[in-house]
C-alpha cells in the first residue's frame, strides 16, 4: 500500500480520537490522546497499517510528536485566554477608576483624559506582550514541524516532507501536467563502503552525498533523502532536455569527486532515475516512474542516469 493512504489512515483515526475526547469532555493531554488513540488504532489497524507501524523506526516517537504538537496548542490556548484575561483586567480597572471620579465637570473631563491616556498605555503593553507570546509559540512550532521533517544525518529534507511537498503540488495542479521532475538517486555499492571503510565513513558518504546534490540543483529545487542510501530531488519549472542534464550533472560530480576518511580516497557512484509529472498523476504514480528508471540504470549497469517517461 501507498504512503498515502497510510497517512490517510492514521490522520483518519487522530480525527476519531480528537472527536471522542472533545464528546466526552476530556482534555487532550498527551495521556488522555494516547489512550484514545491506541485503543481506536487497535480496533481499526488493517494489515498495511500494522506493517507501516513495524516499519517505523521509532513508533515511540510518532506519540512523543504527537504530543508535542497537543502540547503547542494547549499553551497557544492557555495564552490567548490569559493575554485576554490581563487585557480585559487593564480594561475593568480603568472603567472603575474613570466611573469613580467626582462629577464636577472639569474634574471628571480631566481625571477622564488622564485616565484614557493610563488605559491606552496599559493596553498597548499588554497587546505587546500577547504578541510576543503569539511569535514565541509560532516559533516553536516552526522548529517542531522542521524537525520532523528533517532527516537528523544528512541535514536534507527527509521522505514525510517530500510525501507532504508532493501531495501539495499535485493537489493545486488541479490535474495538470506540471513543468516538474521528479528524480531518484542512488548509492551504487553502498554496501562495500560500509564493509571497507566502516559505518561511520558510510554516515559521511551519505551526507556528502546530499551536500552535493545540493551544489548541483537550482535554489528552487529541492533534495530529500528517501531513505537508506537513496536520495530524492524535485525540479520544479524544468523540461525534459533540462532534467536529463541535471541529473547527469550530479551523477558526473559525485563520480568525479573522492572523498577522503581516515587517510582513505572512497570512491563513490550513483544510478540515477528520472521522470516527467503527468496530469493525473498520484504520489505513487509519479515515484513509481522515477523508481522504474532508477531500477532500469542499476540493471544497465550502474553510474548512468535514465529518463523515464
Amino acid at each position: 500500500m501507498g504512503d498515502t493512504k497510510v497517512y490517510e489512515k492514521i490522520f483518519s483515526i487522530h480525527d476519531q480520537t480528537i472527536g471522542t475526547l472533545r464528546s466526552l469532555h476530556i482534555p487532550p493531554f498527551p495521556n488522555n490522546y494516547k489512550k484514545y488513540f491506541d485503543e481506536i488504532f487497535t480496533a481499526q489497524a488493517d494489515a498495511s497499517l500494522i506493517k507501516a507501524q513495524e516499519k517505523n523506526e521509532s513508533p515511540l516517537e510518532t506519540h512523543k510528536d504527537l504530543s508535542r504538537y497537543l502540547d503547542i496548542a494547549h499553551k497557544s490556548i492557555a495564552s490567548f485566554v490569559e493575554t485576554h484575561a490581563d487585557i480585559s483586567h487593564v480594561a475593568e480597572m480603568q472603567e472603575r477608576y474613570i466611573n469613580k471620579v467626582a462629577e464636577d465637570g472639569i474634574v471628571r473631563c480631566a481625571n477622564f483624559v488622564d485616565g484614557l491616556s493610563e488605559l491606552g498605555k496599559n493596553m498597548s503593553l499588554e497587546l505587546k506582550k500577547a504578541q510576543q507570546k503569539i511569535d514565541d509559540l509560532t516559533s516553536e512550532l516552526q522548529e517542531t514541524v522542521l524537525q520532523l521533517t528533517t532527516d537528523p544525518l544528512t541535514r536534507v529534507t527527509n521522505r514525510k516532507g517530500l510525501i507532504d511537498d508532493l501531495n501539495g503540488a499535485i493537489e493545486a495542479g488541479e490535474n495538470k501536467s506540471l513543468p516538474m521532475v521528479l528524480l531518484m538517486i542512488d548509492a551504487d555499492n553502498f554496501k562495500r563502503i560500509n564493509d571497507e571503510h566502516g559505518h561511520l565513513a558510510g554516515d559521511k558518504v551519505l551526507y556528502f552525498f546530499a551536500q552535493s546534490i545540493k551544489s548541483v540543483i537550482r535554489g528552487g529545487d529541492k533534495v530529500y533523502r528517501y531513505g537508506g542510501e537513496e536520495f530524492t530531488v524535485v525540479l520544479s519549472r524544468c523540461d525534459r532536455e533540462q532534467a536529463f542534464e541535471v541529473a547527469d550533472k550530479i551523477r558526473s560530480k559525485i563520480e568525479q569527486s573522492h572523498l577522503i576518511y581516515s587517510g582513505k580516497t572512497i570512491k563513490m557512484t550513483v544510478s540515477v532515475g528520472a521522470t516527467m509529472h503527468h496530469a493525473g498523476d498520484t504520489y505513487d504514480d509519479f515515484v513509481g516512474r522515477a523508481d522504474n528508471a532508477l531500477y532500469r540504470a542499476k540493471k544497465e549497469g550502474k553510474n548512468r542516469t535514465v529518463l523515464f517517461d
